[in-house]
């Protein structure tokens, strides 16, 4: 992967700027106006959506909005309770707002499907044996495995990519998980969006998935992992939750993703590259600080395609 094909498909996420669930209904988040500003002035093209409403109420508020920093929508994120009938019927609502939404945007980027975030997995998240124990039982996994299809043909039945994102504290998140996922869908219909800090949290080698579901990942998530709140998180110091707010999440190139392996596996990919750092709280004085860490961000990974 060449530095300047690269560039030309790197993104940001609100979630690097603080914007993100966790942070819904803070009234202290960054305004829209000086993240876009911040996020084009570093050369990104796109950004993801973030939480309904942040960008605009309604779709075409929000085209018009990143298009007065010719910025491109690349994504946007739809939870799914894959477990719960009554809630997957009930989450199709959203899902299909969301794929609205970037219908509307002319979006090359897909819909980014999860599972929700559960009570029990949030107990179990980063320790590999404690995700196995709460794993879900073969039939239920198909199940589950079937909606998420589903929800990925209702997105490509309205011209919109999908991809499934394999997700800290989901039924979703284990090396063996994400096997299982991708053995019971249809490899034409789900797409998966490969996150190199989710995946090392739950337990898997980032490289290996580059190398072994290359030709299933449409969509590009970068994330560096602090290897020694990891370790806290394993040894059940910490909670996840406890973890993303002290760090788990770190500046590129002081944690455990090699960048450079992990993108020469994926010398081919022509996706969106998203680079977010999951910050829980970022305020208006944060934002130079933010910015800074960021510009080390895109230099790291600059340099890894080159490598």
């Amino acid at each position: 992967m060449s530095a300047s094909s690269a560039a030309t498909r790197l993104a940001s996420a609100p979630c690097t700027w603080g914007v993100w669930e966790r942070t819904v209904g803070r009234d202290d988040l960054i305004p829209p106006e000086r993240m876009l500003e911040t996020v084009r002035g570093l050369g990104y093209r796109g950004i993801e959506l973030g939480p309904p409403g942040y960008f605009g109420a309604d779709p075409g508020e929000v085209v018009r909005t990143l298009a007065r920093y010719g910025l491109e929508l690349v994504g946007a994120f739809a939870p799914l309770r894959i477990t719960d009938g009554d809630g997957f019927r009930a989450d199709l609502g959203f899902l299909d707002r969301t794929i609205e939404t970037l219908a509307a945007a002319g979006a090359r980027g897909p819909v980014v499907l999860a599972a929700d975030e559960n009570e029990v997995r949030l107990a179990a998240a980063g320790q590999p044996d404690a995700v196995r124990r709460t794993a879900l039982s073969a039939d239920a996994f198909r199940r589950a495995a079937e909606r998420v299809e589903r929800a990925a043909r209702r997105a490509l039945e309205r011209g919109v990519a999908a991809t499934f994102h394999p997700h800290t504290a989901t039924y979703v998140e284990s090396p063996e998980e994400v096997a299982a996922l991708l053995d019971n869908t249809d490899p034409d219909v789900v797409k998966i969006c490969f996150d190199t800090g989710h995946t090392l949290v739950g337990g898997g080698d980032p490289v290996e998935l580059a190398r072994t579901a290359r030709s299933r990942i449409a969509h590009l998530h970068l994330k560096d992992v602090a290897p020694l709140v990891l370790e806290r998180v394993r040894s059940r110091e910490l909670s996840v939750e406890q973890a993303w707010e002290q760090g788990l999440f770190c500046p590129f190139g002081e944690g455990a993703v090699d960048f450079a392996a992990v993108l020469a596996e994926l010398e081919t990919f022509d996706g969106w590259i998203v680079i977010e750092q999951d910050r829980v709280a970022v305020q208006l004085d944060d934002l130079e600080s933010v910015r800074d860490v960021e510009e080390g961000n895109l230099a790291v990974v600059m340099q890894a395609t080159t490598a």
